[in-house]
């Protein structure tokens, strides 16, 4: 009964049917955080084009509207906040710089989103374990 088993083993250890699952295995690791590494880094691509929309149109609205409105933050936040297509908005940070408004004088806006990874191996990777994304554009009053 001993040399049966004995005898299962030594064919086990010649065996090769697992070594494919054990490669995959090791591989697929690496293969997976690249994979959604390219995915964090086109949604953290995504989100800076957003909060750079986002920034210019709110430097727009504030361009137009702060000379005329004594209360101008709410149409540029209205216009920021329009402009947020996909984030989410109550993680971003703004600010609305230049005042006293006078024409012909600048406006500011600056706008930042925290971009978190799916994988924690990534956040791991980065200071802070998120990737802040800053939007900042200054127009002249009108």
């Amino acid at each position: 009964m001993t040399h049966t088993y004995f005898r299962r083993f030594l064919r086990f250890r010649e065996d090769d049917r697992g070594q494919a699952i054990v490669e995959f295995a090791l591989v697929s690791v690496l293969l997976f955080t690249l994979l959604f590494g390219g995915l964090d880094f086109g949604r953290a691509l995504n989100a800076w084009a957003v909060v750079t929309h986002a920034s210019r149109e709110g430097a727009r609205v504030a361009s137009t509207q702060c000379t005329v409105v004594v209360n101008c933050d709410v149409p540029v936040e209205n216009a920021i906040v329009g402009a947020l297509a996909g984030l989410d908005v109550p993680a971003v940070r703004w600010q609305l710089d230049g005042g006293p408004y006078v024409s012909g004088g600048p406006v500011n806006v600056h706008i930042e989103y925290d971009v978190v990874p799916v994988i924690p191996l990534i956040a791991v990777l980065i200071p802070g374990g998120m990737l802040t994304v800053h939007g900042d554009t200054t127009m002249r009053l009108e």
